[in-house]
C-alpha cells in the first residue's frame, strides 16, 4: 500500500510517497523540478524511520515533511491496536453466535419433540412420532446452524486466492485488447498502478514469468492494449528491461540473493576495499559458494543499503544529474 504526503512551501510543492513492501522501501520524491526515486533495501535490524534518514538527508527533504512522516510512522502502533480490536470483535461475535447456534437447535429439536409427544397421545402412537419428530428437529436445527456458520463465518481468501482473484479479475484476454506499442517509462507507470492496486501480502513480482518476462496480460487493463515487444523485469530489485537487455534480470536476481546472504552472514559488502565503483566482487561470491559461478553482467552495490545495478556509477550519476 502506498502512502502520500503532500507540503506546499511557497510556490514550490513538495511530493513524498513511500511504498513499504516485503524487501525494500520504495521511495519517490519530488520538490519543483527535483525528482528522486529509491528502492532501500530492508537488511538489518532498523526502524522504518532510521531507513528514511539518509534519503531525507541526501536529498535535503523540508523539517515540515519529515516531521509528517514521521507522525505517521509513530502513529503505526495504532494500527496494530486497530487489529487487536478487530481481532476482540471477531472472537465476541463468535461466542454470540455459538450461544444463538446452541439455543436454536435446542429449541429446535425441543419443539419437535413437543409436537411429537402432542401427536403422539392424541393418536395413541407412543413413541414413534415422539422419536420421529425428534430426529426431524434434530436435522433441521443442524441444517439452521450449517446455514448460520456458512453466511457469517466465510473463510477469509488466503494469499493465493487473493492473487487468484486479482488475476480473473484484472487479467485480460489477448483477443479484446489490440497489439501497442509502448515505452519502457509507460511500462514502469503500470507496474506501480497494478502494484498499488495488490492485496496486502501480494507483491508485483506475481506479473514475472519464469524467463523474467512481464505477464502483459495482467497489465492489459492500464496500458490499453497489449505491448507488441517483451519488457523484462527484475523480482528481487523490480527494474525494467528491454528485449535486448533481457539476460540482465535473472542474473540480478541470482546475484542479488547472493549479495543478500553474503552480508547477513559476514556483516560486509562482497566487494574490494577501496573501489570508487563498488563493483560486486564475483570471486568472492564464488570461492565461498554464493555464486555457482560469474555471471556475464557486471553488478554494482549501490548506498541503498546493498542493492545491486548494473548501471556503472559514473553514468549513474550522469543520469541523475540529466533530470
Amino acid at each position: 500500500m502506498r502512502h502520500k504526503f503532500t507540503k506546499y512551501l511557497g510556490r514550490v510543492t513538495e511530493n513524498l510517497e513511500l511504498g513499504f513492501e516485503e524487501k525494500y522501501i520504495y521511495v519517490h520524491y519530488t520538490k519543483g523540478n527535483t525528482e528522486k526515486t529509491a528502492c532501500i533495501l530492508k537488511n538489518k535490524d532498523k526502524t522504518k524511520s532510521e531507513y528514511l534518514e539518509p534519503f531525507f538527508k541526501e536529498n535535503k527533504v523540508s523539517e515540515e515533511m519529515k516531521k509528517e512522516v514521521r507522525k505517521f510512522l509513530d502513529n503505526e502502533k495504532n494500527f496494530n491496536d486497530q487489529h487487536w480490536n478487530e481481532f476482540t470483535n471477531f472472537l465476541m461475535k463468535t461466542l454470540s453466535l455459538n450461544m444463538v447456534f446452541g439455543l436454536t437447535i435446542a429449541l429446535t429439536v425441543f419443539g419437535f419433540y413437543k409436537l411429537g409427544s402432542f401427536l403422539d397421545g392424541r393418536y395413541g402412537l407412543q413413541p414413534w412420532l415422539t422419536v420421529v419428530f425428534t430426529f426431524i428437529g434434530i436435522g433441521i436445527g443442524g441444517l439452521t446452524g450449517y446455514v448460520m456458520v456458512q453466511k457469517y463465518f466465510k473463510k477469509p481468501d488466503d494469499k493465493d486466492s487473493q492473487v487468484k482473484n486479482v488475476s480473473q479479475k484484472e487479467q485480460a484476454d489477448d483477443k479484446n485488447y489490440p497489439i501497442i506499442d509502448v515505452t519502457i517509462d509507460q511500462v514502469r507507470k503500470a507496474v506501480r498502478q497494478f502494484s498499488d492496486n495488490l492485496p496486502k501480502g501480494v507483491y508485483r513480482s506475481i506479473i514475472v514469468q519464469d524467463d523474467n518476462s512481464i505477464d502483459f496480460k495482467q497489465l492489459a487493463h492500464i496500458l490499453g492494449g497489449i505491448p507488441s515487444k517483451k519488457y523484462y523485469m527484475s523480482k528481487e530489485t523490480y527494474d525494467l528491461f528491454e528485449e535486448n537487455e533481457k539476460i540482465i534480470p535473472a542474473e540480478m536476481d541470482m546475484v542479488q540473493k547472493a549479495v543478500d546472504l553474503y552480508v547477513k552472514e559476514r556483516k560486509e559488502y562482497p566487494m574490494l576495499q577501496f573501489d570508487p565503483n563498488r563493483r560486486v566482487n564475483y570471486y568472492q561470491l564464488v570461492q565461498e559458494k554464493y555464486l555457482k559461478s560469474a555471471p556475464v553482467t557486471q553488478f554494482y552495490i549501490t548506498e541503498l543499503d546493498g542493492l545491486i545495478t548494473h548501471i556503472k556509477p559514473e553514468k549513474r550519476k550522469m543520469k541523475d544529474s540529466s533530470h
